[in-house]
């Protein structure tokens, strides 16, 4: 019906029009401009006693010890609860749409519970802990690039104050992942990372970490340290030990680090670091669990030096701030050589093999709050860069 001219036109229209809509369609579309809200949702403004909202993802069988883990050392209770939102993550394959599937509304919701194995490991947990965590299951089916959408969309609509993410890398079988699995996970997380409307914790699975409250056969405490470098991914990392710290089995080590001559300070952060710490320090006053220590130093090699003095207590667990509001003086050296971004500088040093430590890692983000709380930051940054540009610079 038409000849090859007008075919052509046709088809070069087509192209034209495509080539013109998709880059209009990235600028006027973001799909993650949902996520940005405005209000604090994280554990550090999250009232004690109130429900905690977590979200646990997990991608394969070997993630599930060390999530369910974590949620049993956070000590939840009947009177502090948790809201655990098992979101199991399965790469899309061989389908023409993505599934999400939410397993507590749909009709066959439990016979597809009772045939994962995942699922079935979790129900343990919950069965363990009746009235203080209450699990909620989901499977996701979709392509690895979107993956992070789902995440942040089951966060946002459960409204979420933490989210816990396993490490890309299974320490206790580094063998068996490929590099394309370990890179598709870790753009996953770093996705999430970027977009998330609530916090994110990165755990940093071991095999030690496995062996928590099982088969003991002489009581001892389990030993847990925060590194506490400042600002909000700290205060954050400082306030969920805390609740682990009402634990009974855990013995909680907390080590503030600071620069010599207060060198590189933001005055203001550095003030709310001394807020939680003392509140933390008036709760656990007369906790004989807990213990908190101070160091000064004066560089990133001393920062490394003063972790790898710790790492003779052989701690089971790791807890750790990211990277936001850290002085850079603490980070001078460091940020030249790791290579996690995941994890931040001193995450991805405490996890890695030159630190040799068998004890797991939680690598903690605070939310970053977008809209209102942007000209503060702004504010913030104005007010301290006459502060600390000078320091900086000579440091790095």
């Amino acid at each position: 019906m038409i000849g090859k001219p007008q075919f052509t036109m046709l088809v070069l229209a087509t192209v034209t029009v495509t080539a013109v809509a998709t880059p209009m369609i990235s600028v006027v579309y973001d799909p993650t401009k949902p996520y940005m809200v405005d209000k604090r949702r994280n554990i550090q403004h999250t009232a004690p006693n109130a429900e905690l909202e977590i979200v646990a993802c997990i991608y394969d069988e070997k993630n599930v010890g060390g999530i369910s883990k974590v949620l049993e050392i956070s000590n939840p209770t009947v009177m502090s609860p948790f809201s655990v939102h098992a979101l199991h993550l399965t790469e899309l394959v061989g389908r023409a749409a993505a599934l999400f599937m939410d397993h507590d509304t749909e009709e066959d919701g439990l016979s597809n519970i009772s045939q994962s194995n995942i699922h079935n490991a979790l129900k343990h947990l919950h069965k363990g802990k009746e009235g203080a965590i209450k699990m909620h299951y989901y499977t996701s089916v979709s392509p690895k690039k979107s993956m992070y959408q789902d995440i942040c969309e089951v966060a946002l609509s459960k409204k979420a104050s933490l989210i816990i993410l396993p490490y890309h890398k299974d320490q206790t079988d580094s063998s068996t992942r490929t590099d394309v699995v370990k890179e598709s996970v870790e753009s996953i997380n770093s996705n999430v990372l970027k977009h998330a409307p609530c916090s994110v914790a990165i755990l940093v699975q071991k095999s030690s970490f496995l062996n928590i409250f099982q088969g003991r056969q002489n009581y001892s405490l389990y030993k847990f340290v925060v590194l506490f470098l400042g600002g909000p991914d700290s205060r954050e990392a400082l306030t969920y030990a805390s609740r682990m710290a009402d634990n009974l089995d855990v013995s909680l080590t907390v080590i503030r680090f600071f620069s010599n001559d207060n060198q590189g300070d933001n005055i203001i952060e550095k003030k709310l670091d001394d807020g939680i710490v003392t509140r933390f320090w008036v709760k656990n006053e007369g906790n004989t669990r807990v213990t908190y220590k101070e160091v000064v130093l004066c560089n990133g090699e001393e920062t490394v030096e003063a972790i790898q003095a710790m790492n003779k207590d052989h701690y089971d667990l790791w807890i750790v701030g990211r990277k936001q509001g850290i002085n850079p003086v603490l980070l001078h050296g460091l940020t030249r050589w790791y290579h996690n971004y995941e994890l931040g500088a001193v995450g991805d040093f405490v996890a890695s093999s030159d630190l040799d430590s068998a004890g797991s890692v939680l690598v903690i983000q605070q939310q970053i709050l977008r809209g209102q709380d942007l000209a503060a930051r702004k504010f913030l940054h104005r007010y301290t860069f006459s502060k600390t540009s000078s320091v900086a610079s000579h440091y790095e």
